[in-house]
């Protein structure tokens, strides 16, 4: 497995992304992007708080599978809300990760981060986001296409706090004919294709020319985390 990582701020002032990777106790392999809310005081430390709750919390579960990824979850949105109140403010994160044990990938999301599994430059699974876009689309209350974009980055979900509007997107997959798996912030998806990004890492074996055209093009932060099954 190797494993390659890329974070900037883009055109913002501060990069209030975070890339968590690390080992569980049980020797599984830890993948995360949280992503602060824009418009949101302290983005970055309510990133960082979200990241260490739920690596903390999954560190010692005795099994990794959707209800703890939850438990871990709402362990992260107390502390965003004990940070909040503290500090008289409003924060939170949108989250999306990976935990590899052995052969199964266990994703879940909370809010916009994606996480794709492709094979030979496929999708065989995506994420679907949670955001109002995603809302309207399902409910058919889309009148007009020109209507979209005023709803593209509300997201309906998000480690803020609120306990009704943080929980997960959740999809256990056998690693059987993946050989890729990717998670990026909205600052990643909203200014390349997936097709670009499995271009770069298959042509070039390398993320410059990715950075480069989110440094021309991101007017946001961005991260992605790259792991190529050997």
């Amino acid at each position: 497995m190797e494993v390659k990582q890329l974070t900037g701020t883009g055109q913002r002032e501060s990069n209030q992304d975070l890339i968590y990777v690390d080992k569980l106790e049980s020797g599984a392999s830890f993948f995360l992007i949280a992503d602060g809310m824009g418009g949101y005081e302290k983005g970055d430390e309510a990133a960082k708080i979200v990241s260490e709750n739920i690596f903390t919390f999954l560190n010692y579960a005795e099994v990794i599978n959707e209800k703890n990824i939850q438990k871990a979850v709402q362990k992260a949105n107390l502390a965003i809300k004990q940070f909040n109140n503290k500090n008289n403010i409003k924060s939170g994160a949108t989250v999306g990760g990976v935990v590899i044990i052995e052969n199964v990938a266990h994703v879940f999301w909370v809010g916009d981060v994606m996480v794709y599994l492709t094979n030979k430059n496929k999708s065989l699974f995506q994420t679907k986001s949670h955001t109002l876009i995603n809302s309207l689309f399902e409910s058919q209350n889309i009148k007009e296409e020109k209507s979209l974009d005023r709803y593209k980055h509300i997201v309906t979900r998000s480690i803020s706090g609120k306990r009704s509007q943080s929980y997960i997107g959740y999809k256990s997959i056998e690693l059987i004919n993946i050989d890729s798996l990717i998670i990026c912030s909205d600052g990643v998806h909203n200014v390349v294709s997936l097709e670009q990004i499995l271009w770069t890492k298959n042509v070039k074996n390398n993320l410059i020319d990715l950075e480069n055209n989110f440094l021309r093009e991101s007017a946001d932060n961005y991260s992605i985390i790259l792991i190529n099954f050997l």
